[in-house]
């Protein structure tokens, strides 16, 4: 895995740097490790002692981004620092496995046409039992899917369309990272609104995405971005998506003619026809999402505490369980068998829940 730059931007969680590094410590020693940091001061400070603690991996230590700096900003000049041929990005509580990496670098180094390889993703946390104990669960994040459509029209409309797994956290080739997160910035579109969706867009304009059969990402649930980060339809609500939406099209439409036989105007229609289908998807009015949508905002003004944070987020969690039990009775196969210590990714699912166990037992 020397030939793979693995990077992680980190915000003022010490807590969970510590405890990703104790876990590549452990079993991945072997990466090239970059840490962006975009903490305070003084969380720098701590983040520092706690990287020079792990004398056995090879930690790049980027400290120079300020607090204030968009993550979508920061992850494309970060990308700059990867040296070697391959390039995953892990945010700080979250755990892409060695085995993942390991398995989508050898596809992808047999398989030109692929521009990124990844797997099976869970989101994790932990709740409270009633003897106090801290209990492990998980299920199913996205869709596990490839798109391998040979012509670049066909993957774009797929991806934009449905958009049921982003590119993100998958391993790319760090050249074409580099070239990607260099027109994103070129576009000059606001990174809150297109800031994930432009770069995976381009990657399945020049190729193809595979998603392995393996125990890839493992995805903290719990997670409170700082601030309010607005929604699409916030942006169209306040009168500046349209303007938005031209940079993103303008980008796209370059790189869908390059890759294609479409003109620019064709190429235009294509993508506004499957944004159509992106919008209507994910922006379709609803009370729930008004609600839910507002009941953020408030939180986020009024600087409100973890705790009642958390209990909004399980009644969330219950309400979709719920959902699921009454809608639909398939089985997550996948899911279901990362418990079962016969199953072939079950090491792989057991050293994640051990440390994020062990790590909370610690708080």
């Amino acid at each position: 895995m020397t030939n793979c730059n693995f990077v992680i931007p980190t915000y003022n969680r010490p807590y969970y740097l510590q405890r990703i590094l104790d876990y590549y410590h452990k079993h991945g020693s072997d990466f090239n490790i970059i840490v962006a940091d975009s903490s305070s001061e003084e969380n720098k400070k701590l983040n520092k002692k706690i990287i020079l603690s792990f004398l056995n991996l090879n930690i790049q230590y980027l400290d120079k981004y300020p607090k204030e700096i968009n993550p979508h900003h920061k992850f494309a000049d970060m990308v700059n620092y990867a040296k070697e041929k391959y390039c995953v990005f892990c945010a700080d509580d979250d755990f892409v496995t060695p085995n993942g990496i390991r398995q989508s670098v050898n596809f992808l180094e047999n398989n030109p046409d692929f521009t990124v390889a990844h797997g099976h993703y869970i989101t994790f946390g932990l709740k409270v039992k009633n003897d106090r104990e801290k209990q492990f669960y998980w299920e199913t994040r996205y869709l596990n899917k490839s798109i391998t459509f040979s012509d670049p029209k066909n993957r774009l409309i797929k991806h934009l369309s449905e958009y049921f797994q982003p590119t993100l956290y998958g391993v790319h080739r760090t050249d074409f990272l580099k070239m990607v997160y260099k027109e994103f910035l070129k576009s000059k579109t606001d990174p809150l609104l297109f800031g994930e969706l432009l770069p995976s867009m381009l990657t399945l304009i020049y190729g193809k995405m595979k998603s392995l059969d393996v125990l890839y990402m493992a995805r903290q649930d719990y997670s409170r971005c700082p601030g309010y980060w607005p929604s699409l339809r916030d942006f169209m609500n306040k009168g500046k998506y349209d303007e938005e939406y031209v940079k993103f099209k303008e980008c796209l439409a370059v790189h869908l003619h390059k890759k294609s036989q479409l003109s620019i105007e064709k190429s235009k229609k294509v993508i506004d026809n499957a944004m159509s289908m992106y919008i209507k998807k994910n922006c379709s009015f609803s009370y729930k999402y008004f609600l839910v949508s507002k009941i953020k905002y408030i939180l986020n003004v009024l600087h409100t505490p973890d705790w009642i944070y958390k209990k909004i987020r399980l009644l969330h969690k219950l309400y979709k369980l719920c959902k699921k039990l009454f809608t639909s009775q398939q089985t997550d196969i996948f899911s279901a068998s990362l418990g079962n210590p016969s199953f072939k990714y079950y090491n792989d699912f057991e050293k994640i829940r051990t440390y994020v166990i062990s790590y909370a037992k610690k708080r």
